[in-house]
């Protein structure tokens, strides 16, 4: 399940990749054409397969029985994140693409805090008492919800919204789609920190 989880988030960051050409010129709207609604889905998945892939990531982390055992199947996974985006990185870096070099070394760091949270969590959730460890499960929920805001932030910015490139957006005419990736950042925000609100008001109760 934590591999899955992990396949997840990191098939979206691909698939924007293969995608972000098609975007610039046509926009996110064009997919909804493609046949038998599978541009629809593509869409969805899109949106929602990093926040599920975090939230299987979480829920197979806590079915290991130790923190060695997540240590085990957590770090290998790492290594393979690590290898993919290094390869990204040192290509960018060649083309002297700067801001899409700082973006791939942010969507690692990303990754990897967010994996380490996973990790502290399942290593240390099975020794909590009750009532420390909803408060554990509410810090993990406001770490999903950061690692959201992060997701919409990139896709706000970079392919498939363009905002740091106007010419795009005057070209694609999306302001509307802009407007609505700001919105779900806001959300994943104002989650997270009402997480962390209830994490620190569960630990005083």
């Amino acid at each position: 399940m934590a591999a899955g989880g992990l396949l997840l988030i990191l098939s979206n960051y691909v698939l924007i990749w293969v995608l972000r050409g098609t975007l610039a010129e046509t926009g996110p709207h064009a997919l909804l054409s493609l046949s038998y609604g599978l541009g629809g889905l593509l869409l969805l998945y899109l949106t929602a397969g990093l926040p599920l892939g975090a939230i299987l990531l979480a829920a197979g982390a806590a079915r290991l029985s130790s923190g060695d055992r997540a240590g085990r199947v957590l770090l290998p996974l790492l290594a393979v994140v690590a290898c993919f985006f290094l390869f990204d990185a040192v290509r960018l870096m060649l083309d002297w693409n700067i801001p899409l070099l700082v973006f791939v070394v942010s969507g690692f760091l990303f990754i990897v805090l967010f994996a380490a949270l996973v990790w502290v969590w399942a290593r240390q959730r099975p020794a909590l008492e009750p009532q420390r460890r909803r408060a554990a499960d509410l810090q993990l929920g406001a770490g999903l919800s950061f690692f959201s805001a992060a997701w919409q932030t990139c896709g706000l910015v970079g392919a498939p919204a363009f905002a740091m490139h106007p010419e795009i957006v005057t070209k694609l005419g999306n302001q509307s789609f802009i407007a609505g990736q700001a919105l779900a950042v806001t959300f994943f925000f104002v989650l997270g920190f009402a997480f962390v609100l209830l994490a620190m008001w569960r630990e005083q109760a």
